[in-house]
């Protein structure tokens, strides 16, 4: 199976890389600056492209058999959302084609029908986070509007670098998970190893589930 992941040098990305090829895939990582990209594997290949150019985007998603977006709002909202309306129209014309989604524990559920970004669980979130928290609603909104084969993977809401103990808990709704101590949180490692499971595991086709321990 090949796979290309969009995003592979950032704190998810680079784990979801590392677990795909340690899974035996072929990877194509497209990146806009591929040089920042240091990993070698042979069954690696590194390309350059950019979300955001319409012209050249379709034939970059032509060969890959499932697409991982795991792009952040970090360069902007704007920017973020022009980004994956782009993946999401170019896929959509490639009805063959699976896209994952590294998405936003904002969207994650904490009472059914009330995400976490509407309810008061935002009260402990910094105001600086909070219009990329919204961004990714509205993408998330979008996608469910699309005709993509798209699978949303919300992480808990304390995602952070850690070990991959392969130990963890993941919501078929789209509830977020809490554990005994009313915590929702996970490893980047272990939510890399859940997203790229799914690639196989198929559980998840066009829906929404998440992840804690």
């Amino acid at each position: 199976m090949k796979i290309l992941i969009i995003g592979a040098t950032g704190n998810i990305g680079q784990r979801i890389l590392k677990e795909a090829l340690n899974k035996g895939y072929n990877v194509t990582a497209m990146q806009r600056n591929p040089e920042m990209l240091e990993v070698e594997h042979p069954n690696l290949k590194v390309i350059k492209g950019d979300l955001l150019d319409e012209t050249t985007l379709p034939a970059f998603l032509k060969e890959p058999d499932v697409i991982i977006s795991a792009v952040s709002a970090a360069g902007g909202i704007e920017q973020f959302e022009k980004a994956n309306h782009n993946l999401i129209a170019a896929s959509e014309r490639q009805t063959d084609k699976r896209v994952i989604f590294v998405g936003g524990a904002g969207n994650a559920e904490v009472m059914p029908g009330v995400r976490a970004m509407n309810s008061p669980l935002m009260d402990q979130v910094p105001e600086d986070w909070k219009p990329d928290i919204y961004s990714h609603g509205r993408v998330l909104d979008h996608i469910k509007n699309s005709a993509l084969n798209w699978t949303y993977f919300s992480p808990a809401m304390f995602v952070a670098p850690g070990e991959r103990t392969g130990k963890y808990r993941l919501g078929a709704t789209n509830m977020m998970i809490f554990d005994a101590n009313n915590e929702s949180k996970i490893s980047y490692e272990d939510y890399a190893a859940a997203l790229v499971d799914e690639i196989e595991n198929k559980r998840f086709l066009q829906k929404q589930f998440t992840i804690g321990y």
